[in-house]
């Protein structure tokens, strides 16, 4: 689904126009599309200040802001932030407040039902009661420093692609901008980043499709052989987590039985439902990050050195923002000196590091959402042997062209209804034995609790040992997130952070009976009893998406964790490693070794291929380094013939929206390759049962041809990078369909390396050919020893205006595998300055 409605043909000429002035051929048109371009220079007066804020920036761009009060430094963060990219906090906004069809017409009317069903703003609004005092004033300047930056504005002068929706009939100028919508857009990320709604959609659908124990074999157990958890040791002994404790665990509750099929029918249009708000941010498969730390004594500067890379769909401009906020002298008073990356439209730093530590988030895969099918009756529900009225509320939806429409919004205890945002539930999901009664489908989300995530983020930007970062992630409620840590005392660490359930029945893995009072959460997990690691003997922290910890934990955390190949080569490079260099760190981003590659193409390699076409595919595979590298010709061939065994192991039972992602995949056949005689090997379109080499070698077969159709007759033209090429599109006009239109925010596709599993993680979504749409959002090396060595790249660049020097400038970095320095000291930066922009007060 695409967020801009179709344009009619005199825009499409209107738009060529535009490509022209941008090319300088019509001056008054390259003066439009240079209009929002921010000041960078000079003085400005910013209204609420208390003193002057300073804002240099350094080569890509990016700003350090400097301030004598943190009000000041965030509301000079605000006026940065809207300068640089403004367009995409509205449309996070109008997301996050299930309000795009406003912007962009009827098409969004579903994902605006599905993101007010789902209560966003109104958690957004319940937060905002309970963050800390000092939270609610720099959220406040924050907002202040946004909405002077918009005031005497035109919207053409804060952004391009305001003056392309007037071209559409839409001229709506940008709202002021508050705390809450702040909180607001920091709740989608978290809802992008939970777990598991999908996953419990997608098991029910598989169940359906082909029955519980082939559905199992989709999902192998965790861990792989070979593959650790990020904490390998420890668990809860009395009411706190022991990281050198061994009690046996106890069981997770009872088991939480199997639905009908019918109910499996009415989960899977709630999660479609659910679709509609990803399509627009990007899909959660394969989302992933990768993190670690090493102990100073594997360093050579004996300092602990720390590595983040988060993988997000890829997009421009990136999900992530480059600054540093730094008060001009550091004090109980004025605390913050912090330097990383942000979430546009929030204040702080969420990744990045301070004078005294630094940290790295990756999304844990706790498992915080739960399905349960409800028992309604007009507008009561069904609770035990009782019924109670449902929570019913109505909403205005304005869309742009049109009237507004209304809309009702039905809650259970658990949460929301889904199923009432997605109209086709109302005539499925039958009861066994009642078929005039259908189920429908409500929503239990740890996010939907107001927490203090604001609070969190802030604090964590300010602490300076291990305690006061654990006291600053104990504050962050959604999303869960992996947290690696070190700081310039020496200390390593992991913590996992935010809200967990604990259930009293199931794994959280299929959906409850929401009349089963038993079937409740009973609470959330403790943060004193979630699992963390201080200072481990081995030196090393690698958190992944990896296995939180094993089977002596005593509570479910998650079920999707990724299968630990990225985490599990990591490991096995930093195992021995000493003398470590910010050099030889940095390449551990670009290691693009393919570890189950080790697995299969020895087993590729025994088949006997009597065809001598076929025959010149699989030599490309003989003394490969299994590295997944641009030009080689293997790595290609590989990628293909792992595309082309899912498609023969799974098209027979499962359509290709429902085939597992590569990491998935992987795991699946890593386990089918010793059982030669697996059901799944045979096809059962076809008259003889086919089993494992039979399988093999049709899939060396089809991926030759497939292969010399997408490059070449020629093995040696063959090259992964000819198929596998990087995309960066505006998710906004850049997906229109109109190519005048996304040639003006889109970056020409590039040939990567790397893949799904690799630790140079860039892939695709399952189905979708070998383009890459997922991949690491922005790369930082810490270097805890020097205050200005450490290094650090985003995806696009440092601003959200086409036309603009900071647009794309760091993607071509980030895609020839440079980084480029991360100072953090005020002389550093000053060194590095090319622009230096004084705001003022007004009096």
């Amino acid at each position: 689904m695409h967020p801009v409605r179709h344009v009619p043909r005199w825009l499409v000429f209107a738009l060529v126009v535009v490509v022209l002035v941008a090319g300088g051929l019509l001056s008054l048109g390259t003066a439009s599309v240079r209009r929002p371009l921010p000041q960078l220079e000079g003085e400005a007066t910013l209204p609420g200040l208390n003193g002057r804020a300073t804002v240099l920036r350094e080569d890509h761009g990016v700003p350090q802001v400097y301030a004598d009060q943190p009000e000041d430094l965030f509301e000079a963060q605000g006026y940065v932030a809207a300068s640089d990219r403004f367009f995409e906090m509205d449309v996070r906004r109008h997301a996050a407040e299930g309000r795009l069809a406003e912007l962009f017409g009827p098409s969004q009317v579903a994902t605006d039902t599905f993101v007010r069903t789902v209560g966003f703003q109104r958690t957004a609004e319940a937060e905002l009661a309970v963050q800390s005092p000092s939270t609610r004033r720099y959220l406040d300047a924050y907002a202040s420093g946004v909405n002077a930056y918009l005031r005497g504005r035109s919207p053409g002068q804060v952004s391009l692609e305001y003056s392309l929706l007037a071209l559409d009939g839409v001229d709506q100028a940008p709202e002021e901008w508050t705390a809450v919508d702040s909180l607001a857009v920091f709740k989608t990320f978290g809802w992008l980043l939970s777990s598991n709604l999908d996953d419990e959609v997608e098991r029910a659908l598989d169940v359906a499709a082909v029955g519980e124990d082939l559905a199992a074999d989709l999902t192998p157990a965790h861990p792989l052989d070979g593959h650790e958890p990020i904490v390998d040791q420890g668990t809860v002994v009395g009411k706190a987590f022991r990281p050198d404790g061994d009690q046996a665990a106890s069981a997770p509750g009872g088991p939480a039985g199997r639905l009908p099929v019918a109910a499996r029918d009415a989960v899977a249009d709630a999660g479609r439902a659910g679709a509609t708000l990803t399509a627009l941010f990007g899909t959660r498969e394969g989302i992933g990050s990768n993190s670690w730390v090493v102990s100073g004594a594997r360093t050579a500067n004996g300092a602990p050195m720390l590595s983040n890379d988060p993988h997000l769909a890829t997009s421009i401009p990136s999900p992530l923002a480059q600054v540093g906020l730094h008060c001009t002298t550091v004090s109980a008073a004025c605390p913050f000196d912090v330097t990383g990356y942000s979430i546009t439209g929030v204040p702080g730093v969420v990744i990045g590091r301070n004078a005294s530590a630094g940290w790295g988030l990756t999304t844990s895969y706790a498992d915080v959402q739960d399905l349960y099918l409800e028992d309604v009756a007009g507008d009561r529900v069904r609770v035990g042997t009782r019924e109670e009225p449902l929570s019913v509320r109505t909403e205005e939806l304005k869309v742009a062209g049109e009237d507004p429409r209304t809309i009702t919004i039905r809650s259970t205890r658990h949460g929301p209804l889904l199923s009432d945002a997605n109209p086709d539930t109302a005539t499925t999901g039958r009861l066994a034995g009642t078929p005039d009664k259908p189920y429908a489908v409500a929503l239990a989300w740890t996010g939907s609790i107001p927490g203090r995530s604001m609070d969190a983020i802030l604090a964590i930007d300010t602490a300076t040992d291990w305690n006061q970062f654990r006291s600053a992630a104990a504050l962050l409620g959604t999303p869960s997130q992996n947290i690696v840590y070190a700081d310039v005392h020496g200390t390593i660490g992991y913590q996992l952070a935010g809200q967990v359930p604990r259930r009293a029945r199931g794994d959280g893995r299929s959906p409850l009976p929401g009349w089963d009072t038993g079937a409740n959460w009973k609470g959330l997990v403790p943060f004193a009893e979630l699992p963390y690691v201080r200072n481990p003997a081995s030196g090393v922290v690698v958190a992944a998406n990896n296995q939180v910890i094993g089977d002596q934990y005593p509570y479910v955390i998650g079920s999707a964790y990724s299968y630990g190949w990225r985490s599990q080569e990591l490991n096995d490079r930093l195992r021995d490693v000493r003398g470590l260099t910010p050099d030889q760190g940095e390449q551990l981003f670009y290691d693009d070794r393919s570890l189950f590659a080790a697995t299969l193409v020895p087993e590729l390699l025994k088949i006997k291929v009597a065809d001598g076409f076929v025959r010149e595919g699989q030599q490309t595979l003989v003394g490969w380094d299994y590295r997944m590298a641009p030009d080689s010709a293997a790595a290609a061939y590989f990628a293909v013939v792992v595309h082309d065994l899912r498609k023969l192991v799974l098209s027979g039972r499962l359509p290709p929206e429902r085939w597992p992602d590569e990491d998935q995949w992987s795991a699946m056949l890593d386990r089918l390759l010793l059982e030669p005689d697996d059901a799944w090997w045979d096809d059962p379109r076809t008259p003889r049962v086919e089993h494992r080499d039979d399988v093999l070698l049709a899939g060396l077969t089809l991926a030759r041809k497939e292969a010399t159709s997408l490059m070449s007759r020629d093995p040696a033209d063959w090259a992964w990078g000819r198929i596998h090429r990087v995309r960066l599109r505006s998710t906004t006009f850049g997906t229109s369909g109109i190519a005048p239109l996304e040639a003006l925010f889109n970056r020409e596709d590039d040939a990567a390396g790397g893949g799904g599993t690799t630790v140079k993680a860039l892939g695709g979504e399952a189905g979708s050919g070998y383009g890459v749409t997922l991949g690491s959002a922005m790369r930082m090396l810490v270097d805890l020893g020097d205050a200005d060595g450490g290094r650090w790249v985003n995806q696009s660049g440092a601003s959200g205006h086409p036309f603009g020097p900071y647009y794309e400038d760091q993607a071509q970095l980030w895609l020839s595998d440079r980084t480029w320095p991360m100072v953090t000291t005020r002389n550093a930066v000053a060194a590095r300055t090319r622009h230096t922009l004084v705001l003022k007060p007004d009096g």
